[in-house]
């Protein structure tokens, strides 16, 4: 039980910490009462459902049946790699914030996120989806994206692979915005076999040749 009156002494300030236990109460029961639906991605680690009557949010847990490697990789590098992203999400600028996906919680077992959705109501789509983009005002935010990441030395190594951890958020018909959704593949524990990104120089390095083979493949041209 919560001792409102004896901390908060005005009306004003009763009533807003109120609405703060109330918001609070519902995103806990929301949490606790998530059902996860159809399977709608995976990656290397981990599957990816939608959730049962909430479009706008997704649940990732750790695949079944995980190779050796990739075994031994979870057990002794990334045992915590659902707090690790969401931990990188809490420290990332407000610059750079708002094209990544939100993490709303985490656990060592799932990690709950938002999943984007355009301007029509529909689920947006990765970059992979569409072969090529050719929207002109995508590429720019990518690029500013690109150049607040180096800013800031956060050389992501898995946002900029195969189009799948990218996705495309169409605003309206013409514009159109680069989302991260997955972004736990930072530093060296995402390759420990290649001991070199031990070094700054090295990881950003890898950074941008990550993200030139991306533009050289999902880039297209668009009209002058």
């Amino acid at each position: 039980m919560f001792a409102v009156n004896a901390v908060y002494p005005t009306h004003c300030c009763r009533e807003t910490v109120i609405k703060k236990v109330v918001f609070l109460a519902d995103v806990v029961n929301i949490l606790f009462m998530l059902k996860p639906g159809d399977k709608i991605g995976e990656g290397n680690f981990r599957e990816c459902f939608a959730v049962v009557g909430e479009p706008g949010l997704c649940i990732k847990r750790l695949k079944t049946g995980l190779g050796l490697r990739q075994r031994l990789q979870v057990i002794f590098l990334r045992r915590r790699m659902n707090h690790e992203e969401l931990n990188t999400y809490k420290s990332l600028p407000a610059e750079l914030k708002e094209y990544f996906n939100p993490i709303i919680e985490a656990s060592d077992d799932r990690l709950v996120t938002g999943r984007p959705l355009d301007y029509d109501g529909t689920h947006s789509r990765p970059v992979c989806d569409y072969g090529k983009v050719s929207n002109e005002m995508f590429w720019k935010e990518v690029e500013k994206v690109v150049a607040l990441l180096d800013k800031h030395k956060i050389w992501f190594f898995d946002t900029f692979q195969i189009g799948t951890n990218i996705f495309v958020q169409r605003l309206s018909e013409t514009e159109w915005k680069p989302i991260i959704i997955d972004y736990k593949h930072l530093g060296w524990k995402a390759f420990p076999m290649q001991f070199n990104l031990l070094l700054p120089s090295e990881k950003r390095r890898k950074f941008f040749r990550c993200y030139r083979r991306f533009e050289k493949r999902f880039r297209a041209e668009y009209p002058a």
